[in-house]
């Protein structure tokens, strides 16, 4: 136990060096602390987006799914990486352009500047900031809510507790260095993640002896988990998949923690060049742990929380040297996540609530007020974490969903030059966010992902609203 916590704090220790040295070639101003100057490039920018989109339920709520599901949870994969390849082929560049233009350093005041009356530039921004600080801040709790099951696994230690270790250790470098840190660390946090991704599943196959071997033991547990479409009708099959291909798409377009890598990328050329390295990261590394999620139901049978299923292994049949090169893994597509969700939520809440207060505390305090903003998200993510009771899974696809149906909309609008109005762009983010929630609580996500309704929903409110309301009217 006392190695594989020493091994764990040696990485958390050069994690926190990288954020140093980030915080240290700053410039400390707030262009550099919420898009690092636009300085990074193409890989940079790549790897930074795949290691912020993993997030925590790579290798624990994704693991525990394919557990639990078998073969079928491979089937999420494919609509996914469409709906991705998508936006990363005809959107990038555009972000990063329209951002230096309208010089836009956060997604609420990126959404904000492409209308042009003040009163509606400032209903568009405050909306957006609403919806990012309350279900990124969720989402963030579900980052340190993966953190505390792992530790509670590895060490014993009460969730509360991990919780707030993960979100302590996060926060030393997140609240000096901002996205420069962020971004350094995420790089080095991805290649950690890759180390143990391929390298658990490796050892995992070997172990299980082989495809075969494994599929033949699959089988005799449950014939179910080795069909690939287990459960569905055609009908039911064609909805998962359109709803894996919006969330994708959806994902990519909404989420203020993966698009502010693109403000921060050094050229339109390079953010969109970051699509193959984004890919490449993201799906090795998800198919590889849905792989070893898929394994484990050979190797570790009948564990209680599925979710569980990495660091149970591991300290099955690693050694503790290994074991903590397991859990700095599993901490990294934690952390890798968290620090971009913590940044773009105290941006929101610091800056574009009210600007007016921004600007007082700006001048009174400088950079210290958006660092002081950044700590106490921190705080209220894991006070999140300990009163919200839900999985990792479901909370992470709740909280990206919610977002990804009314910001996506209202994104895709703006990209796309649809001629629009700041009422109407309010209320497709409204209804896109309104019919997401319903849909959830109706219990229909299990036949159709809530992202679908909510982004076509939002759409066709935009429509509507211009094609009748506003009519004669344009941007305002």
């Amino acid at each position: 136990m006392a190695i594989t916590l020493i091994t764990f704090t040696v990485f958390v220790v050069i994690f926190l060096w990288i954020g140093a040295l980030a915080a240290k070639a700053s410039n400390n101003t707030e262009a550099d602390y919420l898009v690092g100057n636009r300085s990074f490039g193409k890989v940079f920018v790549g790897l930074s987006a795949g290691a912020t989109g993993n997030s925590g339920w790579i290798m624990v709520g994704a693991v525990g799914m394919a557990y639990t599901t078998g073969i079928a949870s491979l089937l999420m994969v494919l609509p996914t990486f469409l709906g991705e390849l998508v936006f990363w082929t005809f959107f990038p560049d555009k972000v990063n352009q329209l951002s230096v233009e309208q010089d836009s350093q956060t997604i609420p005041e990126f959404l904000g500047a492409t209308v042009k009356k003040p009163q509606g530039k400032r209903i568009i921004t405050l909306i957006v900031a609403l919806i990012t600080v309350v279900f990124i801040g969720a989402y963030t709790s579900g980052q340190f809510a993966a953190a505390a099951k792992t530790l509670d696994v590895f060490f014993g230690v009460n969730p509360n507790i991990g919780a707030l270790i993960a979100a302590g250790s996060i926060l030393v470098y997140c609240v000096t260095g901002g996205l420069r840190a962020s971004i350094w660390t995420d790089v080095v946090q991805a290649f950690v993640v890759m180390f143990v991704a391929f390298g658990m599943l490796t050892v995992a196959v070997f172990a299980g002896g082989g495809v075969s071997e494994i599929l033949s033991k699959l089988n005799e547990i449950d014939p179910n988990l080795t069909n690939l479409t287990a459960g569905f009708t055609n009908w039911t099959l064609l909805a998962y998949m359109v709803g894996f291909f919006f969330f994708g798409f959806g994902f990519d377009i909404s989420q203020p923690q993966v698009l502010v890598r693109l403000l921060a990328g050094r050229s339109p050329e390079e953010a969109k060049q970051a699509k193959w390295t984004y890919l490449a990261y993201v799906y090795s590394t998800w198919i590889a742990m849905i792989l070893f999620g898929i394994v484990c139901r050979v190797l570790i049978p009948n564990i209680n929380d599925p979710e569980q299923a990495l660091p149970l292994y591991a300290m099955q049949h690693f050694s503790p040297v290994l074991v903590g090169v397991v859990l700095a893994g599993v901490f990294s597509v934690i952390a890798s996540t968290a620090d971009s969700q913590l940044l773009v939520c105290s941006s929101a809440l610091a800056r574009d609530i009210s600007p007016a207060f921004h600007s007082r505390m700006s001048q009174k305090y400088g950079l210290k007020y958006e660092q002081g903003a950044t700590l106490l998200v921190g705080i209220l993510a894991v006070m999140g974490t300990i009163f919200i009771s839900s999985t990792v899974f479901s909370l992470i696809l709740f909280a990206a969903g919610a977002v990804a149906a009314s910001i996506g909309p209202a994104m895709l609008i703006v990209l796309i030059k649809r001629r629009t109005n700041h009422l109407a762009l309010a209320a497709t983010m409204l209804a896109g966010l309104i019919t997401t929630i319903i849909w959830s609580v109706l219990g229909y996500s299990s036949i159709l992902n809530e992202i679908v309704p909510g982004f076509v929903v939002g759409l066709l409110v935009h429509e509507v609203l211009m094609k009748i309301a506003f009519k004669a009217r344009v941007k305002k």
